[in-house]
Formats: structure tokens, sequence, C-alpha cells
């Protein structure tokens, strides 16, 4: 006991003589704290890469880490290996190797951690390690850390994942800015799921991951980074169905409102199975302006999505200058003969004369044919209607009378000179998407991965209906159509205290089906915490496209400015929460798309930029953080820095706040008193942090960085 005392007493003396080089050194899977010697100070360790590997079996989630790390000292070095466990992960195994050899170590309970942590915050003045309060600790001695050279560690742990309804959720702790200096130049979390229960949606809402299912019990996620610094755990979401259709339900109370994400996704579909036979009409610019490597790129997309129907698809292609040339005047079965010809048709598209893309649409319209299938309207421009009738209502009047059957219209603007007014408009009024593309991007590619996502409808036409909660402020406000590989994600606030019973119904061919996901309690879980900022997200997009569309209203522009300060979201009326250099890279934010919004402009670059920025909001996934070194976020909430102090948005300024001394007796009572004001609490010494409808102020002497 006098030896394992004596351990501990030497970790922590550790800890205290070289935290200085931590900010460098750390990182979420692990860091590695050296010992010097008298007198010494031992260059910041850096890290080579940082691979994560995860096989989930069944809720059993088997974590691998593989990190190299680079002696920067002239001479060997020893350290202390610490690894902060997820939080409530039920550790069952853990090992840990160098090379070949297995290093012995110790695990640590939150009680014991917790006390190493809080101890190194008493003495080094530093709030950082908060952030791991509440987990479980594994520690080990690491020696000889060669001069100059690399140390390679390997470890591994496997925990029990819990299930909350139907969502399984997986935690790998990656949160390392305040703990690193310099972005990791390779980070990597691959996970593969293995499931008896069929797997149906997969989601993160930390991480913009990429998803493929390999059957129906089988599935993969992964994340690839390169020269980043990881701001945020990695968290997953699966969840488990026998339906065609799966369906997830997730919420959060909060101390104003309630919010809600729903989800669906289809099964998994082999290429033997059956998916929705569809009817497409490409309609093509090739006036003028697509000259050179536009009308090269366009074609090529065209001739991709024609080899890529179906045999069973329909489809006909609408060539148009100042004139309409068709390849069918009606639309024709995908068999090897019309794909020919269609491939000779598009061959022979020439650039030249004006754009008429009243006609155009309209005479693609004329050919949608009543039935089971569901129709899309592939829509290509790189410019203004110069050709015909021009004016944007009166276009928009024309395409709705004609529009009888709701064909959905997928808008591709490309450059700086389209009319992003027109563009925006045909696509929502008629339940599609604008997508621009840049006039430096490769339009073949833009095309045809959108098409790819597009190509295989399962169900069209989507209602979904509520009991238990009455929702509201709900986004998208149209439902899209699902299709293979896709995922339907629904957010918005809700009012009532549930059970909770959902109900989504679509169409296949002429037959409605309807998915049931029947009585979900409403639960107070912090883990989803991520969905106000997500929802406004959303909400941002919208009033934002509002304002574009139809013109300046100051409620709109009120809303857009209140939401954005509360949740650290950059826009064009709130560019002034991070500097001018950080500014040029949102589009959001970009000077020339402020000058756009407030002109009303419709063509241009700043145009672009901010149809492009407000249809992005509007399908964002993952609530976002903007880098910037003004905002910091925790949780749900943004913090601001404000004359050397980190202020939560939600403080209101001159409100009554309760003072207290950073590391004094008061400080770790708070703590102890109020656990979950901890990781809010970690984001800096001096903070003013509303909690539980007190405000707090924690003062310490300012740090260089706090008054940068």
């Amino acid at each position: 006991m006098r030896n394992h005392n004596l351990f501990r007493t030497y970790v922590a003396a550790i800890f205290i003589l070289l935290f200085s080089f931590l900010a460098e050194n750390l990182l979420a899977d692990g860091f590695i704290i050296p010992r010097p010697g008298p007198g010494e100070r031992i260059p910041p360790l850096t890290v080579k890469y940082h691979r994560v590997s995860v096989e989930i079996i069944n809720q059993v989630a088997r974590t691998s880490i593989d990190q190299v790390f680079i002696n920067n000292h002239p001479r060997d070095i020893e350290g202390i290996f610490i690894f902060p466990l997820p939080e409530e992960a039920a550790i069952s195994e853990f090992s840990m190797y160098i090379g070949d050899k297995k290093i012995e170590g110790e695990i640590l309970d939150r009680d014991q951690a917790r006390r190493i942590y809080e101890d190194i915050v008493r003495r080094l003045k530093d709030p950082a390690l908060l952030e791991y309060v509440g987990r479980n600790m594994f520690r080990a001695r690491i020696y000889p850390i060669p001069a100059r050279g690399e140390k390679r560690i390997k470890l591994s742990y496997s925990e029990i994942l819990k299930a909350e309804r139907n969502l399984v959720r997986y935690v790998y702790p990656l949160n390392t800015e305040r703990f690193s200096l310099h972005p990791i130049k390779d980070v990597t979390v691959s996970v593969k799921i293995d499931s008896k229960i069929p797997i149906s949606n997969i989601y993160s809402p930390s991480h913009k991951v990429s998803i493929r299912k390999e059957g129906k019990n089988q599935a993969r996620a992964s994340f690839e980074g390169k020269n980043i610094k990881p701001e945020k755990d990695f968290i997953l979401y699966y969840s488990l169905s026998q339906e065609n259709i799966g369906l997830s339900f997730m919420n959060w109370e909060g101390p104003e409102d309630n919010y809600f994400m729903f989800l669906a996704s289809p099964s998994y579909v082999s290429k033997k199975e059956k998916v929705l036979n569809k009817n497409l009409i490409f309609v093509i610019d090739s006036s003028g302006s697509m000259s050179g490597k536009k009308i090269k790129q366009a074609k090529e997309a065209v001739r991709f999505v024609i080899n890529h129907l179906d045999k069973k698809d329909r489809f006909s292609l609408v060539d148009f200058d100042d004139g309409v040339n068709l390849f069918s005047s009606e639309i024709i079965v995908a068999n090897p003969g019309n794909i020919e010809k269609a491939l000779q048709f598009v061959e022979k598209i020439e650039d030249s004369g004006g754009t008429n893309i009243n006609d155009a649409l309209l005479q693609a319209l004329k050919m949608v044919e009543r039935g089971e299938r569901p129709n899309y309207i592939l829509f290509l421009t790189d410019g203004l209607p110069t050709v015909g009738i021009t004016r944007t209502a009166e276009i928009l009047k024309n395409i709705s009378k004609t529009n009888e059957l709701k064909c959905r219209i997928f808008v591709f603007g490309v450059g700086y000179d389209v009319n992003t007014e027109l563009l925006d408009r045909i696509s929502s009024d008629n339940r599609g998407t604008s997508v621009y593309v840049d006039e430096n991007e490769d339009l073949e590619i833009a095309i045809s991965s959108y098409y790819e996502k597009i190509s295989s409808p399962l169900l069209s036409d989507l209602v979904i209906d509520f009991e238990g909660i009455k929702v509201r402020d709900v986004y998208p406000r149209v439902m899209p159509d699902l299709f293979k590989g896709s995922q339907l994600i629904l957010i918005g606030k809700y009012d009532g205290k549930g059970p909770v019973t959902t109900a989504l119904s679509g169409k296949v061919r002429k037959k409605e089906e309807k998915f049931i996901l029947k009585k979900q309690e409403l639960v107070k879980e912090e883990s989803y915490s991520f969905l106000p900022r997500l929802w406004a997200t959303r909400r941002i997009g919208y009033l934002i496209e509002e304002i574009r569309l139809y013109g300046v209203n100051k409620e709109l522009v009120d809303e857009v400015k209140k939401l954005g300060l509360k949740y650290g979201i950059v826009t064009p009326y709130t560019s002034f929460l991070v500097t001018e250099k950080e500014r040029r890279t949102i589009d959001a934010a970009a000077p020339e798309a402020e000058k756009a919004l407030a002109a009303r402009k419709v063509t241009g670059a700043g145009a672009v930029k901010i149809a492009r920025a407000s249809q992005m909001l509007k399908e964002v996934t993952q609530a976002p953080q903007v880098v910037s070194q003004r905002i910091r976020y925790k949780g749900e909430k943004t913090f601001y820095l404000k004359d050397g102090y980190w202020v939560d948005s939600v403080y209101k300024e001159g409100s009554p706040v309760k003072e207290i001394r950073f590391n004094s007796d008061d400080y770790f009572r708070l703590l102890s008193r109020k656990p979950g004001i901890t990781k809010y609490l970690s984001v800096a010494a001096n903070i003013i942090v509303n909690y539980e409808g007190e405000s707090f102020k924690i003062i310490a002497v300012p740090s260089d960085e706090e008054i940068k």
C-alpha cells in the first residue's frame, strides 16, 4: 500500500513539473507526460498519426488504437501514459503494447481519477483536464522513448454499449483542441458493426462520416482527417430494426424549448432487390456561355447519367439554347438501343445562342407521365434567361401551371452568372434541391455524384405523423423521397409529454405503405444536447433563403442574429463573431456574400456564395462548430471571449452573478455540488456560465491566451 501511495505521489509530481509542456503533448486517445532531469526542459512530444479501429458485435465494442509519438529531445526519456476512458463505459478488457511487449498499467475508477485531475487543476491553475472528470483512467509507465526517435503505442479495450430505446451509442474520446497546438497529420476512425438484428439508421452528430451498409446485418462508418485538430469526441449512433424502413427517435428537453430528431432509413437493398423505376428528363443548357470546358464536362455528366439508368427506367433529353431540341418528344424505355441513340444525341450537342429557360422546362414538364413511377427533372444551366420569357415571376408561374403532376426538379447552377433567385425558386417550389457548382469545380463529378444519391428511389411522397406530442418548426419543410442508401433526418421542436408514436407513410408504386415506431418515452438525456444547435442551423438556412428570395424582413433578420449569437453560428448578420481572416473561409460570412444579400443581388459570386451557404445550412446533418479565436463550444453552450472572460451566450449583460475565485475551496465545492457544471468550467479559468438558472463568474488572473 505504501508503494502504491508513493507511485501515486510520483505521478502527481510529474504532472506538476511537466504540465507546462502538455499543450503540445496531449491526445484524447492517450497522452504521454515526459519526465525531465533536474533543471532540464524537454521539448514537447509530437504525434505522427492517430488511428482508431472499432469492431462492434452485438453491442460489444472492441476499440483498437495505433499511435506514434516522436521524441524531439537528444536523449532517451521516460514518461507516464494516461488514457481517459470513455464516459460511462463498462470496460471489460484493457491491453497496451509497445512493439511486441505488453505493458502493465492500472485502471483507476472515476473517484480516483477525479482526485488526480482536480489536484492538477489546483496546482497548475488550468481547468482543461476537468473535461475528463467523471471518467475512469488508465495509466502506465513508458520507457524508453528513444532520442530523436519514435515510440509506437498500440492499445485496445472492450466495452458493452448502452442501448437507449432502439438506439445504440458509441463514443470515442477525441476532444483534443485544448491540448494540441499543432494539427495531427493523419486521424482516422473506422467502425465495423455486426448485429444479429438488422441495422437501419446510422448517424454521427459529431463528425461527417462515410457510411456503407454491407448487408442487412453489417455496416461500416468511417472518418478521416488530414492536418486537423480533433476538437470533439467521436460519437456514433446506430439503430436496429426488422422493418424495411427503420425509424428512430431522440429528444432533448431544454430550459426554454424541447427538440426532437426523427431518423428514417431503408434497410440494406442488394442489387438484385427491387427499387422503384423512375422517369427522368435531363434538361441541358448548351448556350454560348457553356463553351469550352463547361460543355465538355456537362456532356460527360449526361453520359454518366444515361449509362447508369436501369433498363426499366424511362427517360428523355432536352437540349436548349435560344431554342429547344428534343431527343424524343416523349419519355422512352432505357433499353440498349435507346441508350445508344441518346449517347449519339449528346455527342452532337454544340454550344451556341442564348438561354431559353422557360421553353426548355415547359417542354420537359409536358413529357412527364402519370402513373406509379416518380418523375424527376435534372436541370443544368450556367446563365440567366435571355431569350423568350425572361421575367422570373412569369417563368415560375408557367412552371407551376404546367407541373400538375408535381415532378421534382433538381437544379444545377454552374458558375457565377446564374440567377440564384430563379433557380432556387424553381427547385424549392417543385420539391427539389439546388446544387451550385463553382467555376473551378469539376461539373461532371458534381452532377454524377449527386445523381448516384437519387438514382434508386424506394419510397416516394413521404408523410410523417406524430402522436403524443405536437411538433412545430420542423425541417426539412418538404419531405424528400427515400432512396437506396439515403437517410431522412427530420428535426424540430415539440410540446407534450409523450410517449411518442411516429408513423411514416409513402408510396411504393401506386400502393401506400406505412411504417410505425410505437410509444417512445421522452427522456432527459444529456447526450442529445447537440439537437438545439443543429435545429438552429437548419432554421437559419431557411430564414436566409426567405430573405434572399423575398427581401429583407426585420423580424427574420433579428431571428437570424439571435440564433447565430446564441449558438455560435456565423451568418451574414453575425460575421463579427469571427476575425476578418476567418470570415474569408466561411461562405455565409464572406464579404461579397454579405454585400450581395444587403443589395439583394441574384447574380454574381456573392449571390452564389450566399445561395450555397443557405442550402448547406438547410441540409446540415452535424451541429456546426466554427474554428475561431473568439468562440468556444461545450455541449449545447457557446462561449465568447469578452474582456478577458469566456462568456456564456445566454448570459445577459448586467445580470446578477455569483463570483467565485478560481482554484478556491468554493470553486471545488461548486464542482462537487453541481457536477454537471464541470464540463463547462473546463473551457477556461476566467469564465461566466449560466447553469440551472444561476450565473457564476469564475475569476482568475488573466492568462496571455485569454487577453489576446
